[in-house]
């Protein structure tokens, strides 16, 4: 039986071959016109693109990002010769789609029962590295072939080859060998030997995996793959073969260029991810316009190593500081800092949830003043006592009877806990979703909620964005970093529109704001006080091991 469903399987494959091998024929010999048309290539001409350029909102330049990228009129022959040999040996026969390895491809799949081997030209390469994302759908594929047909009708082989070596991801954050030739050896892409040139073709399979300060034996491995395909067809001789993989070769130690704001640079890259997609971002030619203030920004990165160089003195055993500011009147990201060192910890803890602890007060209580279930002078109970069962207690000295004002600048708990009783906890975090809170889970629908219990947290760029409800005037806009996209036509691709909505009426955002600013006049933030009049809230888990202030 078994020889039988793998001779099935072969004959299979076969027809496969044999199918796709005159479809193949078919369709190179008369769609190139029609590819031509349909995939506009015939209005296109190829240009290395620069890499997407960053700015800030006073339009100066904070960096880049996506891959280095130059142009290099020419190559190495062997490099030529070595990158059509592995990854296209037909190159030059073929009209952009390679029916005979597709055939082959399949079949061996078949035999494998998995995907052993790939079909993919270095015309369709380029087509996917141009103008394509690597996701593996029927669709793509389709527009692959269509794009490549276009490219082969359109340009030279030489042309084409010069394209693909000029585009071709290397790893390193380098597209092309010519900016990978210095990223790996620190040389010129024309001074680089036979050994060097092989590894560099070792890596195009999988640039990531084939890292030589993470995986060198398996990229000596791939460099011997490489070695023996050229052998194969005449490229080298047996002994120039031996001589080349035994050849000692110094790769540069990877050196990461670290880019102003990298905490916040990573941040937008991740929403010009979800944006534009990682091929249009990182294949360049884009101009992003963000909400960043030059000028606040290296403020609060000063404020963060400035905060962080006095814990040990002040006896704080947090590892990290986080700092956002916005535009409470239109949620523009002003600033943003995610830690105090980049290579140590590239967590960015400023879009990390956080147990918020008494920080939270503020949110619920201002929806409990919106709600008309208590106002300023409200009288509250805050004797210890059980709530169903829960037990907060009030941490230091403090009265069995306090007002709402007084409650919130001492943060006292047990008040604090009856005012979330008094409001209800669906309806308060109806309210705290208002506020553009997003991490509250079904386990956090309890009382313990009321002193920053929650099975995930809170982010400080949300906390910071819901704090924003009460200078605007009981208004929230969604915040954002991205004002607008252009590409390299001057075309916009994307322009902000953000809007406000109202959460709480005017008059409990204006009660609530002139309580936080008698915490910081005279309450647990006076630690916060500056020399203008200002308001917010401290918080502090246990053991302090998360120590805020929103204001």
């Amino acid at each position: 039986m078994k020889f039988l469903s793998r001779l099935g399987m072969m004959l299979a494959g076969l027809l496969i071959f044999v199918v796709c091998f005159y479809a193949g024929m078919s369709l190179t010999q008369s769609t190139p016109k029609v590819a031509k048309f349909v995939t506009g290539i015939n209005n296109w001409e190829y240009e290395v693109q620069e890499q997407t350029a960053v700015y800030y909102s006073d339009g100066k330049k904070i960096g880049n990002l996506g891959y280095k990228r130059e142009y290099s009129e020419d190559f190495p022959q062997f490099m030529k010769k070595a990158v059509v040999a592995v990854e296209d040996r037909r190159f030059y026969s073929h009209s952009g789609l390679d029916a005979k390895s597709i055939g082959r491809a399949i079949y061996r799949d078949i035999l494998s029962r998995s995907k052993a081997e790939g079909a993919s030209t270095i015309t369709q390469q380029l087509a996917r590295s141009i103008f394509l994302s690597n996701e593996k759908t029927a669709s793509r594929k389709i527009k692959e072939i269509f794009i490549a047909t276009a490219i082969e009708d359109k340009y030279t082989k030489e042309a084409i080859l010069n394209m693909y070596l000029n585009e071709i991801y290397m790893g390193r954050g380098c597209t092309g060998m010519g900016i990978a030739a210095r990223a790996y050896f620190g040389k010129e892409v024309a001074d680089l030997n036979k050994a060097e040139i092989t590894a560099l073709v070792g890596i195009i399979q999988s640039p990531e995996y084939y890292q030589p300060d993470r995986n060198m034996e398996g990229l000596k491995k791939r460099q011997q793959t490489v070695v023996d395909v050229l052998v194969e067809q005449n490229l080298l001789t047996a002994e120039e073969g031996e001589q080349i993989v035994g050849q000692e070769i110094n790769f540069q130690p990877y050196q990461q260029n670290m880019s102003a704001h990298p905490y916040y640079m990573a941040y937008l890259a991740s929403q010009l991810e979800e944006m534009v997609g990682e091929q249009q971002l990182y294949h360049g030619g884009l101009r992003v316009y963000t909400t960043l203030d030059s000028r606040m920004q290296k403020a609060a990165e000063y404020a963060v190593q400035k905060q962080a160089g006095t814990f040990a003195s002040r006896g704080i055993t947090a590892q990290d500081v986080a700092l956002v500011s916005i535009d409470p009147s239109t949620g523009r990201i002003k600033a943003m800092v995610g830690g105090v060192n980049w290579e140590k910890n590239q967590l960015n803890m400023a879009v990390l949830p956080r147990q918020p602890g008494s920080s939270i007060k503020p949110l619920y209580y201002a929806a409990a003043i919106n709600e008309g279930v208590i106002e300023d002078g409200t009288e509250l109970n805050n004797k210890q006592r059980s709530f169903n069962g829960y037990m907060p207690k009030n941490y230091a000295a403090s009265p069995d009877t306090t007002t709402v004002r007084q409650a919130i600048v001492n943060s006292y708990n047990v008040a604090s806990v009856e005012v979330l009783n008094l409001l209800g906890v669906d309806k308060a975090v109806n309210y705290l979703k208002n506020y553009g809170i997003t991490t509250i889970e079904n386990q956090d629908l309890n009382l313990a909620l009321g002193l920053g219990g929650m099975t995930r947290g809170i982010s400080p760029l949300e906390m910071a964005s819901a704090y924003c409800i009460f200078p605007a005037k009981g208004k929230h806009a969604d915040y954002y970093t991205i004002d607008r996209i252009v590409d390299s036509k001057n075309d916009i691709v994307y322009q902000d529109r953000s809007t406000s909505k109202e959460v709480i009426g005017s008059s409990a955002a204006k009660t609530m704001d002139s309580i936080l600013k008698d915490v910081v006049s005279y309450g647990t933030g006076t630690i916060a006080r500056v020399s203008i009049r200002s308001g917010g809230k401290t918080g502090t888990t246990s053991d302090s091991k998360d120590l805020w202030y929103l204001g």
